[in-house]
Formats: structure tokens, C-alpha cells, sequence
């Protein structure tokens, strides 16, 4: 009786063993084509809406819509190298310009780098938005229900081994082929629940590892938005200390072109003299300076102040180029 209940208890396992094979297998992991799909069409959305290229990119969000998605590969994901190039060239090739920067190239760096920056902000919103952590949940979910499946039929298995633990096998004497038999199936039996307690372990292993693998995922994420947000403040600084640097030299220019219109007027001689005495003294319409010289004098002044005015509206406006200057 008791070699026909190991016998039956060995029948059972290679059950319990196929169907943790089974629990391993299902779920909602392994699906890496869907998966990437979905996180494709996810980043292809954001870099597309309109609303986040106006927001952005204005007045170039058609250019910057039409650049991601000619360097866009069969993947349907933007190239990081070859979109920003195509962008800064267009810039350079058409001169364009805004209100900060009236220097294509400068211009089309700038823009260039803001593209990176997009993409990467779009990367992090399609791995951390809505939709992708209904994505995260799902596996983790589905990884949980693996590992308490698992679970289940390693402690189903390791109870009907208990059982057959319970009954007494005789012992029988000599080398008779029925305690040889008994012993195999024990043998057996133990290898069988030994080989579903390794794969009940290794699926939690693999669930530790993928959740380390989600985590360090995510913290990549947030590395890369904090060294985006870093290159943006650098580039308003940097546009900021060059709109100061040109501000500083026109005002510079300014109070010198005065100081010398200054130092012209104090410097001209007095046209009125006292004479020496009545003898030599010349008559009235003498001493008296010309008329046309007097309105001539005052014509340079005003000619001086205004070109010194006009160099520094001047200068202003070419405020963004005073790198190129230094």
C-alpha cells in the first residue's frame, strides 16, 4: 500500500512541477515587443502634440515637428544626433534669428540643445506619466502573482511529501527488489520537491531583479531631467550675462561720446575779450561774434549728441552678439 501511495505521489508532482512552469510563463511579463510599441507610440505622441512644441519651440514648432519625424528610424524613435544637426543647419542655412539672439549659429546651437532636452523630457514622461506607470503596474502586479503562485505549489508539493513521510515502509530483508523500488520513488520524490523549491526561488530572484531594474530605471529618469534642467539654467545665464555685457559697453560708449562733446565745449575759446584799452578797442560790430558762426557751433553740438544717441540705441540692438565681440 505504501509503494502504491509514493507511486501516486510521484504521479502528482510532475503535475504540480508543469503547473508552476505554467504560472511562471503568464502574466503580463515577456511581452517586450508590445511593451516597446507602446512605449514608442507613447514618446511619439508627446513629441508631436503641439501644444508641448508651441510651448517650447515658438515660432519654429512646425520645423522642430518636421525634424523629429524625418530622423525618426523604423522604431519609430527620434534620433537624438541626427534631428537637433538637421535643425541647427536649417537655422544657419535660412538665417534665422529671434529676439535674444541675432546670430543664426548661436541661434541654431541653442535650438539644437533644446531639442535633446525635449526628448529626454518626453522620455521621462512616457516611462513616468499616466500611461507608463498603468505599464509599471501591470508588471509588477503580474510579477507578484508569479511569486505567490510559485509559493503555493512549492507548499502543495512539500505537504503530499509530508504524507508519504507519515506511513512506516517495512523493511525487508536481503537485497529484495520491493525495498530497492521503495527507495527509488523516496528518492525521486525528494529530487522533485527540491527541483520546484529552486524554481519557487529563482522567481523571487527574478522578481527582486526586475523591481531594482524598475527603481534604477526611474532614477535614471530623474538624473537626466535634473541635467536638463542644469543645461537650461546655464543657457539663460549665459544668454542673460551677454545681453549685460552688451547693455554695459553702449552705456560706456554713450557716457564717453558725451564726456568728449563735454570736453569740446569747455575747451572753445570765448569769442568776447576785454580790450586792453580805449584806444585799441574795435568797434562794437567787431566784438561781437558773427551770427552764422554761433548757429554753426551750435549745429556740431547737436550733430555730436545725436550720433552719440544713434551708436547706442545702436549697440543695444545688437546687444546678443556682444560675445563675439570679447
Amino acid at each position: 500500500m505504501t509503494s502504491l501511495f509514493a507511486v501516486a505521489f510521484l504521479g502528482t508532482l510532475p503535475a504540480i512541477a508543469q503547473q508552476l512552469e505554467e504560472v511562471l510563463g503568464t502574466g503580463d511579463l515577456g511581452q517586450i515587443k508590445n511593451d516597446f510599441d507602446s512605449y514608442a507610440a507613447n514618446l511619439r505622441d508627446y513629441l508631436t502634440n503641439y501644444n508641448n512644441s508651441v510651448k517650447t519651440f515658438q515660432p519654429l514648432e512646425v520645423q522642430i515637428q518636421l525634424g523629429i519625424t524625418d530622423s525618426s528610424g523604423s522604431l519609430d524613435l527620434p534620433n537624438p544626433v541626427s534631428a537637433p544637426e538637421s535643425i541647427r543647419n536649417q537655422i544657419f542655412q535660412y538665417s534665422i534669428s529671434d529676439k535674444f539672439e541675432t546670430n543664426p549659429a548661436i541661434y541654431g546651437s541653442i535650438v539644437s540643445n533644446e531639442v535633446n532636452r525635449y526628448i529626454i523630457r518626453g522620455s521621462a514622461d512616457t516611462l513616468l506619466g499616466a500611461d507608463g506607470q498603468v505599464r509599471l503596474k501591470n508588471k509588477l502586479e503580474a510579477t507578484q502573482n508569479i511569486v505567490r503562485n510559485a509559493e503555493k505549489s512549492y507548499q502543495e508539493a512539500q505537504r503530499k511529501n509530508v504524507e508519504i513521510q507519515r506511513f512506516n515502509i517495512p523493511t525487508f530483508q536481503g537485497n529484495d527488489p520491493m525495498n530497492s523500488q521503495v527507495r527509488a520513488i523516496q528518492g525521486l520524490a525528494e529530487l522533485q520537491l527540491q527541483s520546484i523549491e529552486i524554481q519557487k526561488d529563482q522567481s523571487k530572484i527574478m522578481a527582486e531583479m526586475l523591481g531594482r531594474s524598475i527603481q534604477s530605471q526611474n532614477d535614471l529618469q530623474y538624473t537626466n531631467l535634473n541635467l536638463a534642467n542644469i543645461s537650461q539654467q546655464n543657457e539663460d545665464s549665459n544668454r542673460a550675462r551677454r545681453v549685460e555685457a552688451a547693455a554695459e559697453v553702449a552705456r560706456l560708449l554713450r557716457v564717453t561720446s558725451q564726456t568728449d562733446l563735454f570736453r569740446k565745449g569747455s575747451a572753445a575759446p570765448s569769442l568776447e575779450s576785454t580790450p586792453p584799452d580805449s584806444e585799441n578797442n574795435p568797434p562794437d560790430s567787431e566784438n561781437s561774434p558773427p551770427p552764422v558762426l554761433s548757429q554753426k557751433s551750435n549745429q556740431d553740438k547737436l550733430m555730436v549728441e545725436k550720433c552719440g544717441f544713434l551708436v547706442s540705441i545702436f549697440l543695444l540692438k545688437l546687444a546678443p552678439m556682444a560675445p563675439m565681440m570679447f
